[in-house]
């Protein structure tokens, strides 16, 4: 099957939408054996990871489930491509031990042993480029370990050379409390306070821009460790760094040890073999043995809560039907939920958070470049409209696939994917001869409207209680506002299943479930 979603673009064959191969897209889109004035235990909006990992324990609990998702496929801003044999991975890609959730899925799946890693050395570019651009060579501070490899500006470093600049600038960006953390955000689970440490002294940290922490600590760092910091900061948030949150670095840390000599074992390396629409569909399976019925292609316009006349909530998708639920798990991301009108409204400040969005409008592009020569390279450059690329495997044909990352200042796909400054953009990374480009933009897609969430400054204290909280007999799931590895994959599942249990708790008491109204 393939999915609408996603551009390719080779030198035969031009730029092309849709059309690609994606183990996640199902088909019937429809299949559902209740007369539609049924009433569900509960309908599931969404079938991301959330949306799925709730209506899979739903189901497995023998609750009546309806899915409804707006797209031809599961797995919202995670999905895999099939091209030619090769995995492209068009979201959430990577996972780690340390992210819990995602670990018992893999567990639970016999998936746990099936891992391939992103770094591959030993091919002919085994080094890390560092790219500063505007300014002149002879201001860069060049350590006696550092080479010389080109006269723009571009240097040849070892990847643990590299390592050991970003670690360097993140520690003192990062440093916050003396601690590294550990003061502030001793369990970053429990972000809003506990017994460790006050509200009020994390209110007050949340308040901070990570463009106010680099002014505090940007006099102590080489042009070095400016230039990866800054990359890397901006492709972490995939937004400005005035309106970037601190607290979310913070976060980051504290989830990944306190320690950022794990950031790259972590964020970047491990990845499945058989691709992330390969686990949703095993979620998806489970949930559909178990009795699911589900919608695709069927966008969600009102949630409506009845209880005050007959106790359920109704779910009108775009054709027009209406379905009805004695509850409502809603997964749909932050900045798309403004598109759904609830009744009745969402709370004032709710709709605040709602209006406000969040902040995360990254690129992310593969590339196939000829020959295997790529495939151990890394590189940084600042400013680029690609802030950070690296060889990720071999293609089938033999050639390096880079995986690329940007940030939001110059867009290279709205409103139409721009493929010269794209080329352009990959070259000063450095440079290739580029086959095929793989990408999807999330930033104009509707039902994401924005990359992985990254939240402005003082909205985590302001918001992420109220976003979590349920609206009458509406739940609400998302990675946007996980406990944990908010933005991740991980952060999603938690959510997921955290719904999936609270209203398990509330549907003990609701008996019978087959009614009708």
């Amino acid at each position: 099957m393939t999915t609408t979603d996603a551009y390719t673009w080779t030198k035969e064959g031009g730029l092309q939408k849709g059309g690609l191969k994606c183990e996640g897209v199902i088909s019937p889109p429809e299949k559902y054996h209740a007369p539609q004035d049924s009433i569900y235990d509960v309908i599931v909006i969404g079938a991301g990871y959330a949306g799925l990992s709730a209506a899979r324990d739903l189901t497995n609990m023998k609750h009546r489930v309806l899915m409804l998702e707006g797209r031809d496929r599961i797995g919202g801003r995670t999905f895999s491509l099939d091209i030619e044999g090769f995995t492209y991975e068009m979201g959430g890609t990577w996972v780690s031990h340390y992210q819990p959730h995602i670990l018992a899925e893999l567990r639970r799946y016999g998936l746990d042993k099936r891992l391939v890693a992103t770094r591959q050395h030993g091919y002919q570019y085994d080094y890390y480029t560092l790219t500063t651009k505007g300014q002149n060579l002879d201001e860069i501070r060049i350590e006696p370990i550092l080479t010389i490899i080109f006269s723009d500006q571009q240097k040849q470093i070892t990847h643990e050379e590299a390592a050991l600049i970003f670690q360097g600038a993140w520690n003192k960006f990062i440093n916050v409390d003396g601690h590294y953390c550990r003061k502030i955000c001793p369990l970053p689970y429990q972000q809003l306070g506990n017994l460790m440490v006050s509200r009020d002294k994390v209110e007050k940290v949340d308040r901070l821009s990570c463009q106010d922490r680099y002014n505090q600590i940007k006099s102590e760092l080489t042009t070095e460790e400016s230039t990866m910091l800054l990359s890397q900061l901006l492709m972490i948030s995939g937004g400005d760094l005035a309106e970037s949150s601190l607290w979310d670095m913070i976060r980051v840390q504290a989830l990944g040890g306190h320690n950022i000599d794990n950031f790259e074992d972590i964020w970047l390396l491990y990845k499945l073999k058989d691709g992330q629409s390969h686990l949703a569909k095993r979620l998806f399976d489970d949930a559909v043995e178990s009795g699911l019925d589900y919608l695709f292609r069927k966008p969600v316009g009102r949630v409506t809560d009845t209880s005050h006349r007959h106790g359920t909530v109704e779910v009108e998708v775009a054709d027009g039907r209406v379905f009805y639920a004695r509850r409502v798990i809603c997964t749909v991301p932050l900045n798309v939920l403004k598109d759904i009108q609830f009744s009745p409204p969402l709370t004032t400040k709710r709709q605040e958070a709602i209006n406000q969005g969040h902040i995360c409008f990254m690129t992310k592009i593969h590339a196939e470049a000829k020959g295997s020569g790529l495939v151990s390279w890394q590189g940084t450059a600042y400013p680029n409209d690609l802030l950070l690329g690296f060889g990720d495997g071999l293609t089938t044909q033999g050639n390096s696939h880079i995986t690329a990352f940007g940030g939001k200042e110059h867009s290279l796909f709205t409103p139409n994917p721009d493929l010269d400054n794209i080329h352009k953009a990959l070259q000063s990374l450095h440079p290739m001869d580029i086959q095929r480009l793989v990408f999807h933009d999330w930033n104009s897609d509707q039902l994401s409207q924005g990359g992985p969430c990254w939240w402005m400054p003082g909205f985590m204290t302001r918001y992420q209680e109220e976003l979590q909280a349920s609206h009458g007999n509406v739940f609400f799931a998302s990675a946007d506002w996980a406990d944990g590895w908010r933005a991740f994959i991980d952060g999603a599942l938690e959510q997921g299943w955290k719904a999936a249990q609270e209203v398990a708790r509330e549907l003990q008491s609701i008996k019978p479930r087959a009614a009708k109204i």
